[in-house]
């Protein structure tokens, strides 16, 4: 599968192998993970730019799956983020009251 990667930016590149049985077969997987904003094209030749994506590939058998995260343009500003970690807390806290936790 030819992504034609375009970084914008730096990319951290990870490459992990991951040795699995999928049915009677033993397979290494080899996870291609990037982070940082690139184009990549997807399956239908589409150009996409993306804040970070992996690819899993399992040979020709179990072939490659692709999975990236899209690049928005929204600035979230600040009190949005405060009000977002705020809530999370509140959630949090209600879940380990009603856990019998705190």
């Amino acid at each position: 599968m030819d992504l034609n990667i375009e970084p914008v930016e730096e990319l951290e590149v990870t490459v992990k192998t991951i040795h699995e049985t999928i049915g009677k077969q033993e397979v290494d997987t080899i996870m291609t993970r990037r982070k940082g904003l690139h184009w990549l094209t997807e399956r239908t030749g589409k150009r996409v730019l993306v804040d970070e994506s992996a690819t899993m590939d399992a040979g020709p058998k179990f072939g490659t799956t692709l999975c990236f995260t899209p690049h928005q343009d929204v600035e979230v500003s600040e009190e949005e983020r405060a009000a977002n970690r705020a809530n999370l807390k509140r959630i949090a806290t209600e879940v380990l009251v009603r856990m019998g936790i705190w």
